[in-house]
């Protein structure tokens, strides 16, 4: 199913599917991603994108709703960026690290609302190929793999989240991407 972002029914129908263990592709701040609530869809989204078990996601998240992933609350230089394109690898609770973001992108702010908890997100892609950015491809592709995919059009040009690893206590850039961070 295919909807259009301004869709009346879209908060709801996007809120169902990740609450009843679908799995939906949805535009953020920097691009289309695969999603689905943590331990409900995570096996697919490895089986589509031709995954190997065991590389965690990367999971979406309100600030409030970090209790829920890791015990380690960012240096608030760190916070700072948040909002944004940034992605932090701290100590998890249920794995031994998470990668989060809170993404500065109303439609997935309000959803993380809705459903209550984070939501795991991953590019739009093959395992080892580049992130799809054309929604026409992109449902052309994985219409007939996924329950839902919320058509926000073209998004603007964007490089990835920038990745900044704070596990170890001593924080390392795994990944450039759109932000730029002084460690």
């Amino acid at each position: 199913m295919v909807i259009k972002i301004g869709n009346p029914e879209l908060l709801k129908t996007v809120s169902q599917t990740l609450l009843n263990n679908g799995t939906a592709i949805l535009p953020s701040d920097t691009l289309y991603g695969f999603s689905c609530i943590q331990g409900r869809g995570e096996h697919r989204i490895e089986e589509i994108k031709g995954r190997g078990e065991g590389k965690h996601f990367l999971k979406l998240s309100l600030k409030e709703q970090l209790p829920m992933l890791t015990k380690e609350i960012p240096d608030p230089k760190f916070l700072s960026y948040w909002p944004g394109p940034l992605t932090l690898i701290l100590k998890g609770i249920n794995n031994p690290t998470e990668g989060i973001r809170v993404p500065d992108n109303q439609f997935i702010q309000e959803i993380l609302k809705e459903v209550g908890q984070p939501i795991i997100s991953t590019s739009v892609n093959y395992s080892g190929q580049s992130p799809m950015t054309s929604i026409e491809e992109i449902i052309e592709e994985f219409e007939d793999k996924v329950d839902l995919i919320v058509d926000a059009g073209v998004l603007p040009p964007s490089l990835p989240s920038t990745i900044i690893d704070l596990s170890t206590g001593i924080p390392r850039l795994v990944r450039q991407g759109q932000l730029k961070v002084n460690l």
